[in-house]
């Protein structure tokens, strides 16, 4: 596979980090309590609840990049398709900016929730187990970056060169793999919820307008998200589609019609036996390469 996916897509790796607010307890003090081979323990260094709004924050960033990207085989990047990098960005800034703005809020009550800890851990508590300058402790970061196959014109050798030519050649391929296999199985999820939802139990379901906004968003950025062309998918999510349509159409008469219910549970029940199979026959080969730096050139992107 060439790096033509590329022209359709870059990468993107978001690096955060929230100071954990704990430490290791030392062995010599759990020798008090028992045999330290069976004793581990950590201490807070303060409330938990007061950095849990950052930890929320990096959450909500993270699942963003699950919603709009796909995976891709090297560790902390995701591959986002050029139609989403705007709104990623542009979300991305959002969250970075409430993110600095806790961090703000937290760095003004350091004091005093250390003078709190200070009352609560009592002899276990160490004045060097806190940073002086807490914001070096959090960030929020990202950048898009390009990846290609080094060219002859570096200073590669023509055996590296060809070697890592193989390695790129591999991780496009296992980046297809995770693509497509990440799509159906997102898709699966949806499909499986919106059933579940619709034709689940006896009595019939109450059918609220909220119902469809799951499947719905994951049909919307489909086509988008589809940079390896998956015909089969593509396919049922058509299928999909038109089932969305016919339930968001005739809510009360799939609710209480028993000859339409019985029509939609059967299309639903076939919809999830395609979308199974379709996953069951996903390769299920990972290449496993080395470092990152031997996996082609990363640049960022302008």
């Amino acid at each position: 596979m060439s790096n033509d996916i590329f022209k359709k897509a870059c990468l993107v790796q978001l690096a955060t980090s929230c100071w954990t607010g704990a430490k290791d307890i030392k062995q010599s003090l759990m020798g008090n309590l028992g045999n330290t081979e069976w004793l581990k323990g950590k201490k807070l260094l303060v409330n938990p609840e007061v950095l849990s709004p950052l930890k929320a924050t990096i959450q909500m960033a993270r699942k963003l990049l699950q919603r709009y990207a796909l995976p891709f085989p090297i560790s902390g990047l995701h591959l986002v398709p050029k139609e989403s990098i705007d709104e990623i960005d542009n979300r991305l800034e959002m969250f970075q900016s409430d993110f600095m703005n806790k961090v703000s809020s937290f760095a003004e009550f350091y004091a005093e929730a250390r003078e709190e800890a200070k009352t609560a851990l009592g002899e276990l508590f160490n004045d060097t187990d806190y940073p002086q300058d807490i914001r070096t402790k959090f960030k929020f970061e990202w950048r898009f970056l390009l990846l290609d196959v080094p060219t002859k014109a570096t200073f590669l050798s023509p055996e590296t060169y060809q070697r890592e030519k193989e390695k790129f050649q591999d991780l496009m391929a296992e980046t297809r793999e995770l693509a497509i296999a990440a799509l159906r199985e997102e898709f699966s999820e949806v499909i499986t919820h919106l059933s579940d939802k619709v034709t689940g139990g006896d009595k019939p379901k109450i059918l609220r307008s909220n119902m469809t906004n799951r499947v719905n968003e994951f049909l919307d950025g489909f086509s988008d998200r589809n940079l390896f062309d998956d015909e089969k998918l593509s396919a049922l999510v058509n299928e999909a589609k038109t089932l969305v349509k016919t339930i968001n159409g005739n809510p009360y008469a799939v609710q209480y019609n028993d000859v339409l219910r019985q029509k939609v549970t059967q299309d639903f029940s076939n919809l999830k036996t395609a979308i199974d199979a379709a996953i069951e026959e996903m390769p299920r080969r990972r290449i496993h390469l080395d470092a990152a730096a031997d996996r082609g050139n990363l640049q960022e992107a302008a």
